[in-house]
């Protein structure tokens, strides 16, 4: 009896991490994809890791390109960069 006791708390675990999943997916936008391009309003551009702890990143929110300076103490905007730059930065990374 223990077994199925356990199996079934299991189950029903699993099946409430389901259901919140859902509800985040469908009520309020969030994308869980592994491997492919998020389509959603954020989306990472571009990484740089300058330490361990420290890095700079490249995100697109909405129509809008961020440097981000991610550290120990949490985020700083760095600034909002025109559209052409960020075509330029596309570029350069690709050689």
């Amino acid at each position: 009896m223990d077994v199925i006791r356990q199996s079934l708390a299991i189950t029903f675990v699993f099946l409430l991490l389901w259901a919140a999943l859902w509800f985040l997916k469908k009520k309020r936008g969030i994308s869980f994809s592994a491997g492919r391009t998020n389509k959603g309003l954020m989306e990472s551009r571009a990484k740089l890791a300058l330490s361990a702890q420290h890095a700079l990143h490249l995100v697109r929110v909405g129509d809008r390109d961020l440097v981000l300076a991610v550290h120990p103490s949490g985020m700083t905007l760095l600034c909002d960069l025109p559209p052409s730059a960020v075509s330029h930065i596309a570029r350069v990374g690709e050689l």
